[in-house]
C-alpha cells in the first residue's frame, strides 16, 4: 500500500517525533511503499530511509539515495520548503529554521503562509506518489492540512495531546481549524480514552471517528539489562560520538553557582544558549561510569528539561525521600541550567536559593526538610534512542511527574519495558498508562502519585514505597511491567492499529 505520513516537525525529541519514526519504520518493513513528509535535516541518521528530497507545489526534489537496512518496502522521506518560520507548541531550537515560534503566537498571515505551504506540498507529493491512504499528524496542524490537500475521507487524524492543550484549548480559531481538519477525516486516531475526550470536549461531533491506538515500544532495544553493564554500554557508545564536543561543558556549573549566588536569572537563562543542547554532555560518559561503580538505587527522568514536564519535583523529591537514592537526569531544554541551580541549593539546604527559585517559578513547595546521604544528581544531556534504552535499564524508579497533561506517555511505556519500574503524575492518559500498569502487577496506586499543591510529597511517598519493596520482590515487579508492555504496547500492534482505523487492514 501507498502510504503518505505528515508530522510537522522532526523524527527525534518528542513523543510524536518519534511515534511518526517507528510507524514509518514499521509500515516499511510490512512491505508498504512510504512517503514521509517531516522536517527532520539529517535522515542520514535513520537507516530505514531509502532516499530523500524536498517538495513544494511543484512537485519533490530530486531524491538522494541513501543505503539502508533490507526491508520489504521502501521509504523516502521529503522536505516541505516552507521558508524559515516554523511554528511549534513549545519552544525549543531548531537547525535550519530563523524563527520558531509558538503557534499561539502566530499572526494570521504567517499561519496561512504555513498552511498553504505543507498543503501545496502534500498536495503534490501525494499526486506524485499516487497515495492510497495519508496520517497526518496532530488535530492541527495536521487534520487542516490533510483535509486541504487530499480532501474528506482521504486521510486519518492523529491525535498526539500538545496540539489540543497548547493550541487548540486556547485560542478559537485553532479549534475552527481543528473542526475543518477532524470532521472530513476517515477517521480520528488517539493513544489514550483521555486525549480523545479533550478532543472531542474541543471539537464536538466527531464521536463516531474516534479510535484508540496505543503507541509502541521498540522492545528489541527497551529490555531489562544488570545496572552496571546498561551504563558502562551507554558510555562505550557515548565514546564514540564526535557529536558530545558541542554539548554543555562541565566549567558552566561554577557559573551557574555564581549565577545562582547573585540571583541573577537573566544569566541562568543566557547560559543554555553557550553550547548545543541536541548532543550529549561531553562528561556524560565518565559521569555514568562513576554512577556504575555507585551504591544505592537510581531514581531517574528522561524528557524535555521544560516547565511542563515537572523535573524539579523528582530533585526536590528525591532530596526529601527517606531512602537514598542517587538521581539520573537524561534530557535536554531550557530548564538545564535552572535544574541545575535547584540541584546545588537542594544539596546545600539553602533556604534562602530555594526560596528565590520558587519565587522565579519553580513549583517545589515551601516545606521542604532535605536530607544528608548518598544522594547524587547526575545530568547526562541529550541521549536519544541509541543511548536511551541502557539510560533506562539503569533505573529502578522512571519518575514522570508532568504537570500538564499528556496524552499517553510514551517514555514511562519505555521505561517499563526497559525494567524500570514508572512512578507517573496520576492524571489525563499518563495517568492511563499508570493505572494500566498497575492492574496487571495488581498494586493500584504503587506506580502514580497524586499531582498538585503537595506533588514533592507525594512523589518522594512515592519513591519511598518503591525502595522500600524487597529487591527480589522488585525484581519481579520489574519483569512483570516489561513483559506487560512487550504483550500491549509494540510498534507492530500501533502500526496494524493505524491500518485499521483507516479501513486498510
Amino acid at each position: 500500500m501507498r502510504i503518505l505520513l505528515w508530522h510537522g516537525w522532526l523524527l527525534e525529541g518528542s513523543g510524536s517525533n518519534v511515534a511518526t519514526a517507528r510507524v514509518a519504520e514499521h509500515f516499511r518493513a510490512a512491505g508498504h511503499d512510504v512517503l514521509l513528509l517531516c522536517q527532520e535535516r539529517h535522515p542520514e541518521r535513520y537507516p530505514w530511509i531509502d532516499a530523500f528530497g524536498e517538495v513544494d507545489g511543484r512537485g519533490p526534489s530530486e531524491l538522494t539515495p541513501q543505503e539502508a537496512k533490507q526491508a520489504e518496502g521502501r521509504c523516502v522521506l521529503l522536505r516541505p520548503r516552507i521558508g524559515g518560520t516554523l511554528p511549534v507548541f513549545v519552544l525549543d531550537r531548531y537547525e535550519g529554521f530563523e524563527h520558531v515560534v509558538r503557534f499561539v503566537d502566530l499572526q494570521d498571515g504567517q499561519l496561512e503562509t504555513y498552511l498553504r505551504a505543507n498543503v501545496d506540498a502534500v498536495r503534490a507529493a501525494a499526486a506524485s506518489h499516487r497515495t492510497e491512504i495519508a496520517f497526518t499528524g496532530h488535530a492541527i496542524p495536521g487534520s487542516t492540512i490533510g483535509a486541504r490537500a487530499l480532501g474528506a475521507g482521504r486521510y486519518v487524524a492523529k491525535i498526539h495531546g500538545s496540539d489540543l492543550e497548547y493550541a487548540v484549548r486556547p485560542q478559537e480559531r485553532y479549534r475552527e481549524l481543528a473542526g475543518e481538519g477532524l470532521r472530513p477525516a476517515k477517521a480520528v486516531v488517539g493513544p489514550t480514552n483521555d486525549v480523545l475526550r479533550r478532543c472531542v470536549e474541543l471539537v464536538p461531533g466527531i464521536d463516531p471517528l474516534l479510535r484508540v491506538v496505543p503507541p509502541g515500544v521498540e522492545i528489541s532495544a527497551f529490555r531489562p539489562r544488570p545496572r552496571a553493564e546498561a551504563l558502562e554500554e551507554a558510555a562505550r557508545l557515548l565514546d564514540a560520538d564526535p557529536d558530545i564536543a558541542r554539548g554543555r561543558p562541565s566549567e558552566l556549573d561554577a557559573e551557574v553557582e555564581r549565577a545562582l549566588a547573585a540571583r541573577d536569572a537573566d544569566a541562568l537563562d543566557q547560559l543554555a544558549d553557550t553550547y548545543d543542547q541536541s548532543v550529549p554532555e561531553p562528561d556524560a560518559a565518565a559521569r555514568l561510569r562513576t554512577l556504575a561503580k555507585a551504591d544505592g538505587p537510581i531514581v531517574g527522568y528522561l524528557g524535555k528539561l521544560i516547565p511542563q514536564k515537572g523535573v524539579e519535583l523528582m530533585l526536590a523529591a528525591q532530596r526529601i525521600a527517606r531512602h537514598d537514592a542517587h538521581a539520573l537526569v537524561v534530557g535536554f531544554g531550557s530548564d538545564r541550567e535552572w535544574l541545575a541551580a535547584l540541584a546545588s541549593a537542594l544539596e546545600r539546604g539553602d533556604a534562602d536559593a530555594l526560596q528565590w527559585l520558587r519565587e522565579r517559578g519553580l513549583p517545589i513547595g515551601d516545606d521542604l526538610r532535605t536530607t544528608d546521604g548518598e544522594r547524587d544528581v547526575v545530568f547526562t544531556g541529550r541521549l536519544d534512542h541509541r543511548y536511551a534504552p541502557e539510560a533506562l535499564a539503569a533505573m529502578d524508579v522512571q519518575v514522570v511527574p508532568s504537570i500538564l497533561e499528556e496524552a499517553f506517555g510514551m517514555v514511562a511505556a519505555e521505561g517499563a519495558a526497559a525494567g524500570a519500574l514508572p512512578l507517573v503524575a496520576r492524571h489525563s492518559g499518563l495517568g492511563e498508562v499508570g493505572a494500566a500498569l498497575e492492574r496487571e502487577i495488581g498494586h493500584p496506586g504503587l506506580l502514580t502519585f497524586e499531582p498538585g499543591e503537595r506533588a514533592v510529597h507525594n512523589l518522594a511517598d512515592g519513591i519511598d514505597r518503591l525502595l522500600e519493596i524487597p529487591k527480589a520482590e522488585r525484581d519481579e515487579l520489574r519483569a512483570a511491567v516489561s513483559a506487560f508492555v512487550g504483550r500491549e504496547w509494540t510498534w507492530d500492534r500501533t502500526a496494524a492499529g493505524m491500518l485499521a482505523a483507516a479501513g486498510a487492514a
